[in-house]
C-alpha cells in the first residue's frame, strides 16, 4: 500500500488572531508563513519515504481556510527540491477549467519531472468560487437543478483530457465543449499545407480547414488518475476507465460495498482485480505517546475545521447514526464531539503508533479479504497554530513513516 499525504493549506492562526487579522487570507505575511510551512511538510514527506503529496483546490477563502488556488504551479518548485515523491493536485475541479488547458499543463509537468505526477479530478460543490470562476449559477454539484448538469460537464471534460493525452489528434463535438471550435472546422487555415505535411494525418482536410486538434506535449507517462467517489455511478465509471477510486473512510460496511462494486465492475470490463486493487481510502491520522494526546491534537485541527467549516457543507452526513434525527441536517455540538464521531466511524485514526497500526490493518484489508493500493492521509496537523507546530508536524510524519508505514508495504 502506498501512502499519499493530502495536506491542508489552511492558515494556522488562533481564532482570536483570525478575528483581529481579518481577512487573514489576504494577509501576505500570514500566507507566506503558511506557504513555507506547507513546503516544509512536502520536503519532510519526501525525505521520510512517502509516496505522494497533494492538496485540494480552493479559491476566495479570505477567512483563511483552504488557500491553494494552483497547486501544480507550486509543485513545480517543490519537485525541483525533492527526490522521489509524486505530486498530485487533489483534486482539479474540472467543470471550473478549460479541459484542453488542463491536459496541456499536466502533460508538461510529466516532461519536467518524469514519473512524479498523479492527479485527482472532481466535480466541485462550493457555490462561491464555482459560480464566480465559471460565470454560471447552475453548475455546482450536489445542488438541486445543477447536479445533473455538473456531472455532464465533468464527464465530458474528463473524456477530453484523456483523449488529448492518448490521441495524436482528435475531434470532439459535445454538449458543452468542441474541439476544434467550431467542431465543423476552422476554415482558411493559413498554414494548411504546412500542417498537412508535418502535422497529424487528419488535422487539416483537402480544403484547408482544421478538422482535428493535436495537444502538445503528449504526456511522457500517463498520470495516475484518482477519482473521489460520491455515487455508485462515479464508482462504475472509474472501474470501467481504469481510474483509481478514492473512498472516504466512514461507514466500514459502506467502504467494503463500494470496493466490491469497483472490483466487480472492473472484472466485468476485462480487468481482473482483487478487492482493494485500484482503490484508495482517505482518512485522518493523529499520533501521540497516548491516545488522549493524539485525540487532543485531532480536536485542535481536524475537529476545529470540520466543526466550523465543513459541516456547513453537509460533510457530516457520512457520520450519521441511527440515533440522529433523519429529518435534520447533522450538526455536532462542538469540535470534540465531532472528532469523537469521526473516530468512531473510522474516518479518523488516532492513538499511539501501535494503536493506529491496528486501526489501519482493518482498513488496509478493506474490512475483510482485500488489500488496498493507496492510503491518503488527510493531514490537518498543518492547520495547527503556534511555534511548536512544525516540530509536531514533522514528528507526526516521522513516526508514521518509521512505525506504521512499513507494516503495509
Amino acid at each position: 500500500m502506498k501512502t499519499l499525504v493530502w495536506c491542508s493549506s489552511a492558515i494556522p492562526v488562533t481564532p482570536s488572531e483570525r478575528r483581529s487579522g481579518r481577512p487573514i487570507g489576504r494577509d501576505v505575511h500570514a500566507y507566506q508563513a503558511m506557504l513555507r510551512n506547507y513546503e516544509d511538510i512536502a520536503r519532510w514527506a519526501d525525505a521520510f519515504g512517502f509516496d505522494g503529496f497533494g492538496s485540494a483546490e480552493h479559491h476566495f477563502q479570505t477567512e483563511g481556510g483552504e488557500n491553494m488556488p494552483n497547486s501544480l504551479l507550486l509543485y513545480a518548485k517543490l519537485a525541483a527540491q525533492t527526490r522521489q515523491i509524486m505530486f498530485a493536485p487533489m483534486p482539479v475541479i474540472l467543470p471550473a477549467h478549460n479541459p484542453v488547458r488542463v491536459a496541456e499543463d499536466l502533460a508538461l509537468f510529466t516532461h519536467m519531472f518524469p514519473g512524479r505526477l498523479g492527479v485527482a479530478f472532481a466535480r466541485g460543490d462550493q457555490t462561491r468560487w464555482m459560480q464566480t470562476l465559471t460565470q454560471d449559477d447552475a453548475i455546482v454539484a450536489r445542488h438541486p437543478g445543477s447536479d445533473a448538469r455538473n456531472r455532464e460537464i465533468f464527464d465530458e471534460y474528463l473524456s477530453i483530457v484523456e483523449r488529448a493525452w492518448a490521441e495524436d489528434a482528435f475531434q470532439h463535438q459535445g454538449k458543452h465543449y468542441q474541439v476544434p471550435y467550431p467542431a465543423g472546422g476552422i476554415h482558411n487555415w493559413p498554414l494548411a499545407d504546412w500542417t498537412r505535411t508535418y502535422g497529424g494525418p487528419d488535422e487539416v482536410d483537402a480544403d484547408g480547414a482544421v478538422r482535428q486538434i493535436g495537444v502538445v506535449p503528449k504526456p511522457l507517462h500517463r498520470p495516475t488518475v484518482f477519482i473521489p467517489t460520491t455515487s455508485p455511478r462515479t464508482v462504475t465509471d472509474a472501474a470501467r476507465n481504469g481510474r483509481t477510486l478514492l473512498l472516504t473512510a466512514r461507514s466500514r460496511e459502506k467502504v467494503r460495498s463500494i470496493a466490491e462494486l469497483y472490483r466487480d465492475t472492473a472484472r466485468a470490463h476485462g480487468r481482473d482485480l482483487r478487492l482493494g486493487e485500484g482503490t484508495g481510502v482517505v482518512a485522518k491520522v493523529f499520533l501521540g505517546d497516548t491516545f488522549d494526546e493524539a485525540f487532543d491534537l485531532a480536536v485542535q485541527t481536524s475537529g476545529y475545521w470540520f466543526h466550523n467549516v465543513f459541516q456547513a457543507f453537509g460533510f457530516n452526513e457520512g457520520l450519521r447514526t441511527a440515533v440522529d434525527d433523519p429529518h435534520r441536517t447533522l450538526r455536532l455540538d462542538d469540535a470534540r464531539a465531532l472528532t469523537r464521531r469521526m473516530y468512531e466511524a473510522g474516518l479518523l485514526l488516532c492513538g499511539t503508533a501501535d494503536q493506529v497500526r491496528d486501526q489501519m490493518q482493518e482498513m488496509y484489508e478493506v474490512y475483510g479479504g482485500g488489500r488496498l493500493d493507496w492510503f491518503v492521509w488527510e493531514f490537518w496537523t498543518q492547520a495547527l497554530p503556534g511555534e511548536d507546530a512544525p516540530d509536531i508536524q514533522r514528528r507526526q510524519l516521522k513516526t508514521y513513516a518509521e512505525k506504521v508505514m512499513p507494516t503495509f508495504r
